[in-house]
Parts: C-alpha cells; sequence; structure tokens
C-alpha cells in the first residue's frame, strides 16, 4: 500500500496553538504521540472522517500540552554526534567515549569506558556511524532475545508462545507489536539501562493481549510489572541523537 501524505492540524489549550502531524494507516485506532522535541504525531485509521480526529485531539489536548511541558524539563536536546574521538555514545544506560583509529579493517571494540572504532576513512563520520550502528545491532538482538525470555518467564499468566522479535531502527518509537504476534523494537533501545529494556518488552508482550491503552491493558501490565511507572520514567529522560 502507498505511502498516504501526512496532513498538519493542531488544538488549542491554553492560549496555545498545538501542531499535530497526522498521518493515516490501516488501523482501528488513533494514536497520539508526543515526542522529546515537543513535535507531535497522530496516526489515525484510514478513512475516519476528519471532524472525528479532530475531536479526539480536543479530548486530549490537556494530555498533550502535560506531555510537551514533561519534555520542556529536558530541553536543549543534545547536539547531533558528529563521530569524532571524545564523544560520548551510549550502551546500556552508560557513557563510553569514542576513540577512533585509522585501520585496514572495519572493527569496534567496547574497552574499559571507550569506543575503540577502527576504520579505514577515519575522518568520514558515515563509515564512523556505520561502524557504530552494525556494533549496535549485533549486540541488541541476542540481548533483547534475552531479555524478552525473561519477561515471559516471569509473565507466565500472558500464555504467550511463538513471539517472534524484530530489531531494526525507529525514528519515533522503542517498540511496536502486531496481533500476528510479531514483537519489534528499535535498535537504539539498546542504548538504555536493562530496566527500561524490560519495560519497553513487557509493555509490547502486554499489548498481545489488549491491542489498545484502556484501562484493562494498565491493569494487565501493572500485574506482569508493578514498578513499570518508574521505568518508563527512566526512559522518558533518554533522548538520543
Amino acid at each position: 500500500m502507498p505511502d498516504m501524505p501526512r496532513h498538519n492540524v493542531g488544538v488549542e489549550y491554553a492560549g496555545e496553538h498545538i501542531a499535530v502531524s497526522l498521518e493515516f494507516r490501516e488501523r482501528k485506532r488513533l494514536s497520539i504521540s508526543v515526542h522529546p522535541d515537543g513535535s507531535v504525531t497522530a496516526i489515525a485509521p484510514a478513512g475516519r472522517p476528519m471532524d472525528d480526529i479532530l475531536a479526539h485531539l480536543r479530548r486530549r489536548r490537556a494530555w498533550i500540552a502535560k506531555q510537551r511541558r514533561h519534555f520542556e524539563k529536558y530541553q536543549p536536546l543534545p547536539e547531533e554526534k558528529r563521530y569524532v574521538s571524545g564523544e560520548t555514545h551510549m550502551y546500556l544506560g552508560r557513557q563510553y567515549r569514542l576513540r577512533v583509529h585509522r585501520s585496514d579493517d572495519t572493527a569496534v571494540r567496547l574497552v574499559g569506558r571507550f569506543f575503540n572504532v577502527c576504520v579505514p576513512t577515519p575522518k568520514q563520520p558515515r563509515a564512523i556511524a556505520d561502524a557504530l550502528g552494525t556494533w549496535y545491532r549485533s549486540h541488541a538482538e541476542p540481548l533483547f532475545y534475552d531479555h524478552m525470555n525473561r519477561c515471559l518467564a516471569t509473565a507466565t499468566s500472558l500464555r504467550l508462545v511463538d513471539i517472534q522479535l524484530r530489531v531494526r531502527p525507529m525514528k519515533r518509537r522503542w517498540g511496536s507489536c502486531s496481533k500476528a504476534g510479531v514483537v519489534t523494537l528499535n535498535t537504539d533501545l539498546v542504548k538504555t539501562p536493562l530496566h527500561c529494556i524490560d519495560y519497553v518488552i513487557m509493555h509490547e508482550l502486554c499489548h498481545l493481549r489488549v491491542h489498545d491503552h484502556s484501562p484493562a491493558f494498565f491493569r494487565l501490565l501493572r500485574r506482569c510489572m508493578p514498578d513499570w511507572e518508574r521505568r518508563k520514567g527512566r526512559l522518558e529522560l533518554v533522548v538520543l541523537r
């Protein structure tokens, strides 16, 4: 199915105009996301009348404004990474400094508190970024599999079997799931603390039982992970570039 165009809409709250980037997809429910940079996006079911969507956004405008105020505490956002020696990069919630070396072979090693990156072209940020990205992906996949199995072992009441896990870059979300039992996790999640990784995994596993953010979903999530709010709060402090 071809990509559908985005629409720029908005809501008013306390004298402020809040812009919302709206996208239509083949889905059943409308979702709203507030991002660390203060931007707001919404995904609506294809064919849903615009009047219904705007009415829903107006009902949620107080929550949208509250989320935007929350993220204001963490401004300004970190600068874009330049991939030069001395720059810090995250892994499992800890900062590591980058050391870039010239080498005929490309390799990344985590040594102490340093990422040692060897590339043939050390002055080309793209080459360093690609090497680091490959390293993150190779470490993320087995770790995510292990922690998904741990979450399943602690939440046997979910009675989930044959869960498929996919790992890929995602611009706006830490994770997602499908009704077919596929859980997709953002590669960058490996940069966050382990207890945050477990929260995202458990969140998506619970969505395989309850597909929306209804009270029933949050009751299930609390049963499976009683301290999920603390973990979510820590995750919200993570702003990746």
